[in-house]
């Protein structure tokens, strides 16, 4: 390893905390599990009769926020598995091995999911993190916190009736 690498290391060292990510993907499975459970429950106690649309949409209200956790659960594993041997091969795949030479160091972001390859002249780019990840988890949220509001104003509507 050349003196410049092992710099690049020792300074990228503190680019992200990979037990920090590892504790939100431990506790996104775990609330992912909890979600389904819950969500399994309301189906198991309201076999024999039809399901109100309020019910529906409380039920895709919930799986859309499984979908949301998942997603930066996914997004959070490719950031935490970049070790300094890894980051300059991503650095490589995603601009090239001209850019890569010039990386600098490293920074992660957690919202939105992002490894940012910081080039010594004051330019970045980003790798690691699938292009899919961040726009499919806002995707998922905003479709969690529509269908959570209509379903209560459904479920409103329907008691006051």
């Amino acid at each position: 390893m050349s003196e410049a690498s092992s710099l690049l290391a020792a300074d990228s060292g503190g680019g992200h905390d990979s037990i920090l990510l590892l504790f939100i993907c431990l506790i996104g499975v775990i609330v992912i599990f909890t979600l389904i459970g819950m969500l399994g429950s309301g189906i198991a106690r309201r076999t024999g009769r039809r399901k109100t649309r309020a019910e529906w949409l409380g039920g895709t209200a919930l799986l859309s926020v499984c979908a949301t956790i998942a997603l930066y659960a996914w997004g959070s594993l490719h950031v935490m598995f970049m070790e300094s041997d890894n980051m300059r091969e991503e650095c490589a795949k995603a601009g090239g091995a001209a850019k890569a030479a010039q990386v600098d160091r490293y920074s992660a972001s957690y919202l939105p999911l992002r490894f940012t390859c910081r080039i010594d002249e004051g330019g970045s780019y980003d790798a690691a993190v699938p292009g899919y990840v961040n726009p499919a988890m806002g995707i998922a949220f905003v479709l969690a916190i529509a269908t959570g509001a209509v379903s209560v104003v459904a479920r409103d509507q329907r008691a006051a009736v």
